[in-house]
């Protein structure tokens, strides 16, 4: 709501655009509809939220990193119970300077170069945000902090019920607003953990 993109500004579909590019994958590599998973990262995980509300029946699963949900005056897209509820993983630094883990509003620098504003959900506000939507009700349980990878640690809230879609947070503590995987992203955006790679994030 609060974009100056130039895609915003002109009225760009973009879920339109996102149904139209598996469209042309099941018909040019016979990609199965039920195995779609989006993935994105920063302003691409956004996208992926907007999919999950707007056209969940294109996915089978969604994976963001480096994005938390914008509080409800700030998202366009209907709220309530998710009507295709699927699989949710999240990954998150603590030490994000672009978007912040704790939730709010993006530095003033960050809303000057990248044209957006509003406020957004904690990173684990936002796990909490899609349990719920998926009718989730059991607490999750958090595996504390471990192992260590270019001064990150991992920490996994998993949220389970059966017969519910699950949703699982990644926490990389002393991570930025990096991808995690084997290239370390210039400190300039912080430290990039080692200890996972969107393959493995897919995989949950």
């Amino acid at each position: 709501r609060e974009s100056a993109f130039p895609a915003r500004r002109e009225g760009i579909d973009d879920v339109g655009f996102a149904r139209a590019v598996v469209d042309a994958l099941v018909a040019s590599h016979g990609v199965a509809r039920d195995r779609v998973v989006a993935t994105g990262f920063s302003n691409g995980g956004q996208l992926v939220f907007r999919l999950l509300h707007e056209a969940p029946e294109l996915l089978a699963g969604a994976v963001v990193v480096g994005a938390t949900m914008p509080v409800a005056e700030s998202f366009l897209a209907p709220a309530g119970a998710a009507t295709h509820p699927v699989p949710v993983v999240l990954a998150h630094g603590t030490r994000d300077p672009v978007v912040p883990f704790g939730g709010g509003r993006m530095p003033g620098w960050a809303r000057l170069v990248f044209r957006v504003d509003g406020r957004g959900l904690s990173a684990r506000d936002t796990a909490a945000y899609f349990a719920q939507r998926h009718g989730i009700r059991t607490p999750p349980v958090v595996a504390e902090p471990s192992g260590s990878s270019r001064g990150t640690r991992l920490e996994r809230v998993a949220y389970r019920e059966e017969g519910r879609a699950p949703v699982t947070l990644h926490v990389v503590h002393g991570g930025g607003h990096t991808v995690p995987g084997p290239t370390p992203a210039p400190r300039l955006v912080g430290r990039t953990s080692g200890a996972l790679t969107l393959a493995d994030l897919a995989r949950e």
